[in-house]
C-alpha cells in the first residue's frame, strides 16, 4: 500500500513551570519518539486513555504545534514548510475538533463559516462559492435553509456535521478526526460515525480517527494503533487486534469494554500507579501497572517486535 503520511521519531515536550516564583522548569513528555505510517485510503484508529498524547499527535501531524522529528506527507517533511507551502498543505489536510460547541464561531452563520476557508484559499467567485457550499451542506446531511442560521441554533450532532463540512470544503485528501463524537449523545454518535464512513468512501479520504472508545474504533478502522503515555505500544489490523491482542495494556483495554455477551476471557484489571508524564520511566512505561511484569521491564525499554506483516507490539513478552 502507498504511504501518505510517515511519522518518524516524533517528540513533543511541553515546558511546565513549578517551584518558588515558577523558576523550576520541567517538561511534560507528550510524545516520545513516535514512528507510524498512515496508508492512502485507510482509516487508522488511534486509541488510549485520556492524557496519553493522542490529540497532541493529531495536532503535530498537521503542524498545529511544532514537535521534534519528521512528518513526511507524500515524502515531504511538513515540519520544514514555510508559511506559503504550509498554506497550500492546509488544502490537502484538515482537522475535525472534539468539541463542536467551541470549534465554531458563534457570531458567524453557517454560510460564513463554510465560505471563510474558500476565500482564504483564493476562491472568491460568488457562483463557485455558493455551488461548493451547497454541495458540501447536502453531503453532510443538512439543507440550504441551515446556511442562514447560527451555531447555537443547532443540536450537538448538527454542529459536528457543520464542523465536518468546514473541514471538507477544500476537498482535502487527509482528515484528522480528534474524538469527533465524544461530546455527543450515544444515539447521535452512531449517525456521525456512519456519516464519516460514507464520506471516506465517497471522497476517497485517508483518516486518522482519534478516540478512547474502542467500540467506535473497531467499527470504523482498518488498522488500530494503541497509545500509552506518549508511546505506540501496539499496531495491528482491526480484526487481529480484537481477536488476538498482544500487549497487556491492549488486553486490559479490550477486556474492559462492556458487553451483553459472556466474555470468553476473564477481565484483566490493572493495578499500580500511572507514571507521571513529567518523569516517565526510562524502562517500559507500563511496568508499574502490568500483571505480567518481569525484572527486565523496569531496567530497559522494550524494542518493537513484529508478530506478523500487519501486527507489531512493544513488549518484552515477545522479544
Amino acid at each position: 500500500m502507498e504511504k501518505l503520511v510517515q511519522i518518524k521519531n516524533l517528540n513533543m515536550y511541553y515546558p511546565v513551570s513549578s517551584g518558588f516564583l515558577n523558576k523550576s522548569k520541567k517538561f511534560l513528555h507528550a510524545l516520545n519518539g513516535i514512528n507510524l505510517d498512515i496508508y492512502k485510503g485507510e482509516i487508522l484508529g488511534l486509541v488510549g486513555e485520556s492524557g496519553c498524547g493522542k490529540s497532541t499527535l493529531g495536532k503535530a501531524i498537521l503542524k498545529l504545534i511544532q514537535p521534534g522529528g519528521e512528518v513526511l506527507y507524500n515524502s515531504e517533511n511538513i515540519l520544514e514548510f514555510d508559511e506559503k507551502t504550509l498554506k497550500q498543505f492546509r488544502k490537502k489536510a484538515q482537522m475535525v475538533f472534539q468539541n463542536p460547541y467551541s470549534s465554531l464561531d458563534p457570531r458567524m452563520t453557517v454560510y460564513s463559516i463554510l465560505r471563510e476557508p474558500l476565500v482564504v484559499h483564493g476562491i472568491r467567485d460568488k457562483k463557485k462559492l455558493d455551488k461548493r457550499i451547497r454541495e458540501i451542506i447536502y453531503l453532510v446531511g443538512l439543507n440550504e435553509e441551515d446556511l442562514k442560521r447560527y451555531p447555537h441554533e443547532f443540536s450537538g450532532g448538527q454542529r459536528q456535521r457543520i464542523a465536518i463540512a468546514r473541514a471538507l470544503i477544500l476537498k482535502p485528501e487527509f482528515l484528522v478526526a480528534d474524538e469527533p463524537v465524544s461530546a455527543l449523545d450515544v444515539s447521535i454518535q452512531a449517525q456521525i460515525i456512519t456519516l464519516l464512513k460514507e464520506l471516506k468512501e465517497k471522497l476517497n479520504l485517508t483518516v486518522l480517527f482519534v478516540s478512547h472508545d474502542l467500540g467506535v474504533v473497531k467499527y470504523l478502522s482498518d488498522r488500530i494503533a494503541v497509545m500509552y503515555l506518549g508511546d505506540i505500544v501496539e499496531l495491528s489490523d482491526s480484526k487481529s487486534l480484537f481477536d488476538n491482542p498482544k500487549h497487556p495494556y491492549t488486553k486490559a483495554l479490550i477486556s474492559s469494554v462492556p458487553s451483553i455477551h459472556e466474555k470468553e476471557q476473564q477481565e484483566l484489571k490493572l493495578t499500580g500507579d500511572l507514571p507521571s508524564p513529567m518523569n516517565p520511566p526510562a524502562a517500559c512505561k507500563f511496568h508499574t501497572r502490568c500483571p505480567y511484569v518481569m525484572d527486565i521491564c523496569s531496567k530497559k525499554e522494550p524494542e518493537i517486535v513484529k508478530i506478523s506483516d500487519s501486527h507489531c507490539v512493544k513488549c518484552f513478552l515477545y522479544s
